[in-house]
């Protein structure tokens, strides 16, 4: 359990220094404007929060609509009942609603306003793909979601490439006898949102570490989770496995970026990959290299390397 509790710290860390450091530009912006900048910037925030307000309480609804989720009832899947029930015990937060989504692609996601009111969305490809191992460490990686409150946190993170984007309008430096917004200010906000957007996806990336590793040591079995980002990631897709439209509004939630693996597919879930497979298709993937800051999932191969410390230390 030590592991779990510097999983903690470094979850709590992370989070603080991301929002720590939003909060201190604020402040150096507020210190900085004379009236009218004030009253610029809380016009700004008010409205930030009232849209993250929004996000947080519709969010859920619309995800069930999108997604057309399922739930499942206590006597469906009883062995998946029973297993995220042992995994919500362990995690010491509530068990979580569970439903259905009739979609091929392996994948899994988790949603909700709290811990309380969490759900997760389970993808019939995943079920057909991965054996009950492989689906416990899955569904452990979702619970470290619900634990550590990520679907609170991306939502209050996502807002933060549009403020941005105001800010920089409100503050641009420009000559008294300008009207409107010039160019280069509209060019400049574009860019800080941006900005705002790689940040976002870094943390999105930050915090699927820290559900790998939450599952890696609550299952003590890091090498279920290697196998199932394994085969969802570098499997051969079946036949009629596409990445919809909606999953791809959901790439954040998800275990794994449908988007990213669009041209990889499912495997059997009787087969797995040898070491000298798993290693060529990790050794192909590194070579996407610098376009993970685009991503909102890290690279699996990196994700597979992190899980494998892990499992040294474990056994050590």
């Amino acid at each position: 359990m030590r592991g779990l509790f510097k999983l903690e710290l470094a979850a709590t860390f992370t989070l603080a220094l991301v929002f720590g450091v939003i909060a201190g530009i604020l402040s150096i912006i507020l210190w900085l404007s004379d009236y009218t900048g004030v009253q610029g910037i809380t016009l700004v925030l008010a409205l930030s929060i009232f849209m993250i307000l929004i996000q947080w309480y519709f969010s859920p609804a619309l995800i069930k609509m999108f997604m057309r989720l399922r739930e499942i009832g206590p006597t469906e899947y009883p062995w998946i009942h029973e297993m995220v029930e042992e995994l919500a015990e362990k995690a010491r937060i509530p068990k979580p609603k569970l439903y259905i989504v009739n979609n091929p692609t392996p994948n899994a996601f988790a949603f909700g306003r709290t811990q309380r009111s969490a759900g997760i969305g389970i993808h019939t490809g995943l079920l057909d793909v991965l054996d009950r191992k492989e689906i416990e460490a899955v569904l452990a990686h979702e619970i470290g979601h619900i634990k550590h409150r990520d679907m609170i946190v991306m939502t209050i993170a996502s807002i933060l490439p549009l403020l941005l984007y105001y800010l920089f309008i409100i503050f641009a430096p420009r000559r008294r006898d300008e009207r409107g917004v010039p160019i280069w200010v509209f060019f400049g906000a574009m860019f800080a949102r941006f900005l705002g957007t790689l940040l976002v996806m870094w943390l999105s990336r930050v915090r699927e570490y820290f559900a790998d590793e939450f599952s890696a040591y609550i299952t003590r079995k890091p090498d279920n989770l290697i196998n199932a980002l394994a085969k969802i990631s570098y499997g051969i897709r079946t036949r009629g496995a596409r990445v919809s439209d909606e999953s791809s509004m959901m790439r954040a939630f998800y275990i794994s970026d449908p988007e990213s693996n669009e041209n990889l597919g499912a495997i059997s879930r009787a087969s797995s990959m040898s070491a000298s497979e798993l290693e060529r298709a990790m050794e192909r993937e590194r070579g996407m290299g610098f376009l993970e800051i685009f991503m909102t999932h890290p690279l699996t191969t990196k994700r597979i390397i992190n899980l494998k410390k892990i499992k040294k230390e474990l056994e050590s």
